[in-house]
């Protein structure tokens, strides 16, 4: 099984951690904390797919081998957030090391999920 947090960059994660003052190792331990979550329930295939249904738009930027590329609707971070206790701090960090392997901006919050 691939290591949840392959799909991401450590130059990305580690300045974002800097940028948005949360440890790195604590940015690290959020994002794999998501990507857990999916993989957990539903599975990132089964949430990829129900998104191309329920969106007005198709959510993948871009399906790589490794991780799909997303842009979801803005209600979807906060369910996340949520779930998974993420403070304001952690949230806005974690969104920017999303935002920052995402391409484009054709609207739309990015997400990455990183296939099992």
């Amino acid at each position: 099984m691939r290591d949840p947090l392959a799909a991401f960059d450590d130059a990305h994660v580690a300045g974002v951690a800097s940028e948005y003052d949360v440890g790195e190792r604590r940015l690290r331990e959020c994002l794999r904390r998501h990507q857990q979550q999916v993989r957990d329930l539903p599975g990132v295939e089964d949430i990829v797919y129900e998104w191309r249904r329920a969106f007005p738009w198709d959510p993948v930027v871009e399906r790589r081998d490794e991780a799909y590329r997303l842009r979801v609707e803005p209600n979807v971070w906060p369910e996340f957030s949520n779930a998974l206790g993420f403070d304001d701090a952690e949230t806005a960090a974690v969104r920017a090391v999303h935002e920052r392997h995402v391409p484009g901006s054709q609207g739309g919050d990015a997400m990455v999920l990183t296939r099992p």
